[in-house]
């Protein structure tokens, strides 16, 4: 794969989308029926707009786009309602993150490490955000670093350290006062080590506060220590899960823990030096991992306080449309759209919601992480979800809303949250494999690569 930037290759998926408006305030409303839903998912409701990500405070829920940032009353949870805007053009900070009263928005980097922006706004009133920081964290370009800014991301509970993720290394950011953030420096990440894309992309704390960095290198799990550009590495993937490889691409994308079990998609939508370029091949996964030999905290043993853990894979899955053309070959897949990964996702009582670009959102058992199976799916017509998350306002735990450039907040119902449900396939709908400009849609079974352009451009059999 040829290295390119996130920012890039971000902007090169985003340059595609037809974005609407930017949201209305009032009510969602009844949607358009769904291209396909399995029968335990019902669509309930639309807040039309674009939405890249969501974050939750209380009632509250706070969105990113384009445009900048949009805030829902999530109180009645299948009823999201526009209570508050805070217009900021920016790109494209996909996953805001909050602390207290205080929510980040980055601005990604132009070139290198040149461009990047950290907006630190003041949420105390959920409908009246207010600008409290506008900082350049980029540097000049001349060591020829490629910096962070893609995503921001609070470490600590004091609300005190930042990191930036998207670059080489991790920036971090010290906000002691929320109106002049400072830029301490940088560290050096295991999970950006990559002998073919050197890059983090995200960070999330899991509840026994370990900081799970992810990037072209896997993922490693961090403790903080006094000095805030020396983290502790308390576990990681190795080679395994480094690009290249089959577990990684491209870059693991984001994570979230549960118990020993550490779950992470891996993004893979543009691959420019394969054998289909551009055309999706090598579809992004949900991947499972065990979380064995972790360091005790409390161990008299101080080998055991210290020792490093491993992250050792347990089970991948990937959608219907992997493997159905090309004659079923291996990492191989409809080449239809760019936009066929899996990318952020939320779990709660062993089912992950995935949000995965315009194949929608997947409801994924992960109760045996050895055994990731499908208990639910929604394909939105028309839509691209970035993200999928958990109602975290609604006490029967079956509401879920997506994040969606195209279509903006999606409320889906899915029954007992799923845990009862058999396995179950999505289809892979024939209009997926049509071009839009006026060629009749055909099965995907009865295409075949093109002599020249091979699978980026499919033919009907019989024909050339």
């Amino acid at each position: 794969m040829k290295k390119i930037s996130v920012l890039s290759l971000a902007a090169s998926c985003v340059a595609a989308f037809m974005i609407p408006a930017p949201f209305a305030q009032g009510q969602a409303i009844p949607t358009v029926p769904a291209l396909a839903t399995s029968e335990n998912v019902e669509v309930i409701g639309n807040v039309p707009g674009p939405l890249f990500g969501l974050n939750f405070s209380g009632d509250y829920a706070y969105g990113t786009a384009p445009s900048g940032l949009t805030i829902f009353d999530i109180s009645e949870p299948a009823n999201p309602t526009v209570i508050g805007e805070f217009p900021l053009p920016h790109f494209e900070n996909e996953d805001v993150d909050i602390c207290g009263d205080t929510l980040l928005i980055t601005n990604d980097r132009e070139t290198r490490d040149i461009g990047a922006v950290l907006y630190v706004l003041d949420i105390s009133d959920p409908g009246a955000p207010a600008l409290l920081s506008e900082t350049p964290v980029g540097g000049t370009g001349a060591d020829g670093v490629r910096g962070g800014g893609h995503i921001a991301n609070f470490v600590s509970d004091n609300c005190r350290w930042v990191w930036l993720d998207g670059g080489d290394q991790v920036d971090v950011i010290d906000l002691k006062d929320r109106a002049t953030p400072v830029h301490v420096g940088r560290f050096d990440s295991v999970a950006s080590h990559s002998p073919a894309f050197k890059v983090s992309h995200d960070t999330e704390k899991d509840g026994r506060g370990i900081l799970w960095n992810v990037g072209g290198g896997g993922a490693a799990g961090y403790k903080l220590t006094k000095d805030p550009l020396k983290p502790k590495l308390v576990a990681e993937t190795g080679p395994e899960a480094s690009n290249p490889s089959d577990l990684n691409d491209f870059i693991l994308h984001n994570s979230k823990r549960r118990g020993k079990t550490l779950m992470v998609t891996e993004e893979d939508y543009i691959d420019t030096d394969e054998a289909q370029p551009g055309s999706c091949n090598g579809q992004g996964k949900f991947e499972t991992y065990a979380l064995r030999n972790m360091p005790k905290v409390k161990a008299k043993n101080k080998a055991k306080r210290n020792r490093t853990g491993k992250v050792e894979n347990l089970d991948t899955w990937q959608t219907e449309l992997n493997g159905i053309v090309a004659g079923g070959a291996e990492d191989s897949k409809a080449p239809v759209t760019v936009n066929c990964s899996s990318h952020w996702f939320d779990e709660q009582n062993g089912v992950a919601a995935v949000g995965w670009y315009e194949q929608g959102t997947r409801f994924l058992d992960v109760t045996n992480p050895k055994d990731i199976r499908q208990v639910g799916y929604y394909l939105p017509l028309n839509g691209s979800t970035w993200a999928s998350y958990w109602s975290p306002t609604d006490p029967t735990g079956t509401i879920v809303y997506t994040a969606d450039a195209y279509r903006g907040l999606d409320v889906l119902k899915i029954d007992n949250s799923g845990l009862d449900a058999e396995t179950t396939t999505a289809p892979v709908p024939d209009s997926w494999f049509g071009s839009g400009l006026g060629i009749p849609v055909v099965s995907p079974l009865s295409l075949k690569a093109h002599p020249v352009f091979g699978w980026a451009c499919p033919i009907p059999l019989g024909r050339l």
